[in-house]
C-alpha cells in the first residue's frame, strides 16, 4: 500500500493547526436548519478531526457525525483527540469512493483537502450520498501571503526546496464548479478575514505539518528546514517572539435540490 502523504505529520498537525472561524460555522448551521434535511453528517478527508469536532460543537447532539479519512496516522490522532462524549466515529475511506449509502447524508464537509481530490468523481459521489435538501460544504483556511513578508518568504522557500510546488495550488474556481452541478438548487461562497498571533515555535510546527514540506525536509533535512523557518520568524516577527499569520477563510456551499427538474 502506498504511503499516505500525511503519514508522520498527524501529531504536529493537531498541535499546531488553527480552528475554523465560528462565524462561518454558525452560518452553515443556519443554512442547514433552513434546509431541514437529514441530521447526519460526514467530514471527508477529516485528518485529525479539527472540523469534525467543530461540527459537533456547532450542530449539537441531535446530529450523527462521522469522520472519513484514508490515512491511518491521521485517523489515530483524530480518535485520540476526540473525547468519547463527542460521539464521533472515524473510519477509513476516500473522497472518490465514499463509504456511505445513497441519499444518507444531510451534510458532507471537506476542510483543507479539496485540492487533493479527483473533484469530478468526488462531486458525483456527493450527489449520490446527499439526501434531498442536503448540503456539500467546503471550508479552507487560506494563509494570505500577499502583503505578508513572513508568508511570502515561507512560500518562496517551499517553492525553492520542494520540486513542483506552487503557492497557487489552491487557486481553484470552486464556486464556478459548484454552479455547474445539475443536482444543486443553490450555491454560495462566504468569507471571513482574520489573523492569528502565534509563537515562533508554533509557526515552525505549523509549517512543518504541511504535506508539501515533506519533499523539502527529505531533500535538505529537518534541521535545515526548521532553522530556516525560525530565521523567518525572527526576521519578520513582532519583536516579542510571536508572528502574525493573516487568513481568509472560505466556505463554499452547494445545496441539493429536493426534486429533479
Amino acid at each position: 500500500m502506498a504511503e499516505n502523504p500525511f503519514d508522520g505529520l498527524a501529531t504536529r498537525y493537531q498541535a499546531n493547526r488553527p480552528e475554523y472561524p465560528e462565524t462561518l460555522l454558525t452560518q452553515l448551521a443556519v443554512r442547514l436548519a433552513q434546509r431541514n434535511s437529514l441530521r447526519k453528517a460526514a467530514d471527508v478527508g477529516a485528518g485529525t478531526g479539527i472540523l469534525t469536532r467543530a461540527l459537533r460543537a456547532t450542530l449539537g447532539p441531535d446530529w450523527a457525525i462521522e469522520g472519513i479519512e484514508p490515512g491511518a496516522d491521521m485517523r489515530r490522532q483524530a480518535a485520540e483527540s476526540t473525547p468519547p462524549e463527542a460521539a464521533i466515529a472515524y473510519r477509513e475511506g476516500g473522497a472518490e469512493s465514499l463509504p456511505c449509502g445513497d441519499g444518507t447524508l444531510g451534510l458532507l464537509t471537506v476542510a483543507q483537502a479539496i485540492q487533493f481530490f479527483d473533484r469530478p468523481v468526488f462531486y458525483a459521489e456527493s450527489d449520490r450520498v446527499l439526501a434531498a435538501g442536503g448540503v456539500l460544504a467546503v471550508i479552507q483556511n487560506n494563509r494570505v501571503w500577499e502583503g505578508s513578508p513572513l508568508l511570502d518568504a515561507h512560500e518562496a522557500f517551499v517553492e525553492e526546496n520542494a520540486p513542483g510546488y506552487s503557492r497557487h495550488y489552491r487557486d481553484i474556481d470552486l464556486l464556478g464548479e459548484f454552479q455547474g452541478f445539475d443536482w444543486a438548487d443553490s450555491t454560495e461562497r462566504l468569507t471571513h478575514d482574520w489573523s492569528l498571533d502565534v509563537s515562533a515555535e508554533r509557526f515552525t510546527g505549523m509549517m512543518l505539518s504541511r504535506r508539501t514540506m515533506k519533499p523539502a525536509v527529505a531533500a535538505r533535512g529537518e534541521a535545515f528546514v526548521e532553522n530556516a523557518l525560525r530565521a523567518m520568524a525572527a526576521r519578520y516577527g513582532n519583536g516579542d517572539g510571536s508572528v502574525t499569520i493573516p487568513y481568509q477563510t472560505e466556505l463554499y456551499l452547494a445545496a441539493k435540490r429536493v426534486s429533479r427538474p
